[in-house]
């Protein structure tokens, strides 16, 4: 099993005719002039490469976490199954997006978004929070 795709964006979709994922606007920082901040919308998005043998269910956990190892929101967990894979193909894929609201933001630091499949961290994706000068209009 290995991770394709992992993205912070903006937005993310994903459906299951040719099993296409769509991303916009990926990124790993965010700009605010002051602290604590929230960021109004953004989504986790995954494309994750399976063999015939990894089929069946699995549990899955994201955690976003500060620095320290602290979650700065509740982590998602649940049970995923991973159909099949159809004759005639040696693997098969399953898109993730996690969409995420007024997502929190205590500080300007480092902040790590991390997947685990089975209790395994398959990836882990830093997202650095930023200050800027209040003048500064070029942040997202």
């Amino acid at each position: 099993m290995i991770v394709e795709i992992a993205s912070i964006c903006d937005a993310a979709t994903t459906n299951g005719i040719g099993g296409r994922l769509n991303i916009l606007g990926a990124h790993d920082r965010v700009y605010s002039p002051k602290f604590p901040m929230n960021i109004p919308q953004c989504a986790a998005a995954f494309r994750i490469r399976y063999q015939r043998s990894e089929s069946g269910k699995h549990q899955i956990s994201l955690s976003i976490e500060d620095v320290v190892g602290e979650n700065i929101v509740p982590p998602l967990k649940t049970e995923i199954p991973f159909e099949a894979v159809q004759q005639g193909f040696d693997t098969s894929i399953i898109n993730l997006v996690l969409n995420l609201q007024g997502l929190p933001i205590k500080r300007a630091d480092k902040y790590i978004l991390r997947l685990f499949i089975d209790e395994e961290e398959m990836v882990n994706i830093p997202l650095y929070a930023i200050l800027t000068q209040p003048a500064d209009s070029k942040g997202n």
